[in-house]
């Protein structure tokens, strides 16, 4: 195979997340497309002490020999400091930016605590952003969660990948280790055509790397470690329900959900990728109770799921193959019926199910006819109501 040459600070991007409905688009060094650039923006909310100080003084004085002087001073105060549990460097209400030091490296992400937070278990839903994306544009943006997750009074982690380099314009991408993506072959052969897009390498990736002709440059990290690692914090300190942990992820985020989900599958009761596939012949599901909901857009060229290569000339495993991976593994019927929901037709939104699982868990997919953005249209959120729905059914054993 080729040495894969480096890229000038020109290079376009892959993945770029923009806008409330989080547009992801794939600029290919051949093809001719546009690219965006993403901008994150955000709020944080400041509580303040509440101290209420009632002085009530009632004197009576009767002139009929008896003289009855009765004071009644009655001070409440009653101030916030004294909270109901404890919640650390988090804050209800908010997202807060914090750090956590794993394999030697110090990782960002976001935790939100809902507004409602009292130190009582809560679901927990850990998000992964797409290629150049961030965990703060995940929440706020691509899904537009912040307020959804808040009024259900779930938790929410959102850690940021790792850049390529400190230096230059590879700062700027990010990515998550989906793992199989450094693989040129596979167990259904090649990941990707022979002109496929080169995307450089990550330094914290080995020099061989370079030799693979299909790694299209995603992390080396250990996001694996780092997810388990955010899923104990969230457990230990923030009181997240260990039966009720859910994963999903936008792009690259959503093939690194496909990936991780069999590989977690001891701590994840569903997951759902969103416009992310395995790369091809790597999908795995586990045989233990595990619910999945993907989402794709048949017109998505950026990850196709339409079993045919993609743009940049990689190769994931199709949507339909994708399913019947995990209906056999599930133990479901091996043909898929209809899976009503309140936002069938929006843009020609329609999904289905391999029903009768032995699990217990649902395998569901939904596929819509836009392309590589998130499933955001007339009015609905169909994507996100869609997932919450389906991770409010499914809890581990």
């Amino acid at each position: 195979m080729a040495l894969k040459s480096l890229r000038e600070a020109t290079r376009p991007f892959f993945f770029s997340v923009v806008g409330v409905v989080g547009l992801a688009v794939l600029a290919p060094a051949c093809k001719d497309s546009g690219t965006i650039a993403m901008t994150d923006s955000g709020s944080s909310e400041t509580g303040e002490a509440d101290t209420d100080t009632d002085t009530d003084t009632d004197t009576d004085t009767d002139t009929d020999t008896d003289t009855d002087t009765d004071t009644d001073t009655d001070t409440d105060t009653d101030t916030d400091t004294d909270t109901p549990c404890e919640w650390g460097d988090a804050a209800p209400g908010s997202s807060v930016s914090l750090e956590l030091e794993h394999d030697g490296v110090t990782r960002s992400y976001r935790v939100h605590l809902p507004a409602d937070f009292d130190c009582t278990e809560r679901p927990l839903i850990v998000g992964l952003h797409g290629y150049y994306g961030s965990g703060k544009g995940f929440e706020e943006d691509t899904s537009d969660m912040f307020d959804r997750i808040d009024e259900l009074g779930w938790i929410g982690i959102f850690p940021d990948g790792l850049s390529m380099s400190d230096t230059g314009w590879k700062r700027n991408v990010t990515s998550f280790n989906d793992i199989d993506s450094h693989n040129s072959d596979g167990p259904d052969g090649a990941t990707c055509t022979s002109n496929s897009y080169d995307y450089d390498v990550f330094d914290n990736c080995p020099p061989e790397e370079s030799q693979d002709a299909c790694n299209w440059g995603t992390a080396c990290s250990d996001d694996e470690g780092l997810l388990r690692a955010l899923i104990t914090k969230g457990t230990e300190e923030w009181a997240a329900d260990p039966k009720r942990v859910y994963l999903t992820g936008f792009s690259q985020g959503g093939q690194t959900t496909q990936a991780m989900a069999w590989r977690m599958a001891d701590v994840l009761a569903a997951a759902a990728p969103h416009h992310g596939f395995a790369t091809n012949g790597y999908t795995q599901a586990p045989t233990t109770p595990m619910g999945l909901l993907q989402v794709w857009a048949s017109n998505d060229r950026t990850v196709d799921g339409n079993d045919q290569a993609s743009n940049d000339g990689m190769i994931y495993d199709g949507a339909d193959e994708t399913l019947e991976i995990w209906a056999s593994q599930q133990g479901c019927s091996e043909t898929a019926a209809s899976h009503p929901t309140p936002y069938d037709g929006n843009t020609g939104w329609t999904c289905k199910e391999h029903t009768g699982c032995s699990t217990g868990a649902e395998v569901v997919s939904c596929v819509w006819t836009g392309r590589h953005t998130w499933g955001n249209r007339n009015g609905e959120n169909f994507a996100l109501e869609t997932m919450l729905e389906f991770f409010g059914r499914h809890a581990k054993p």
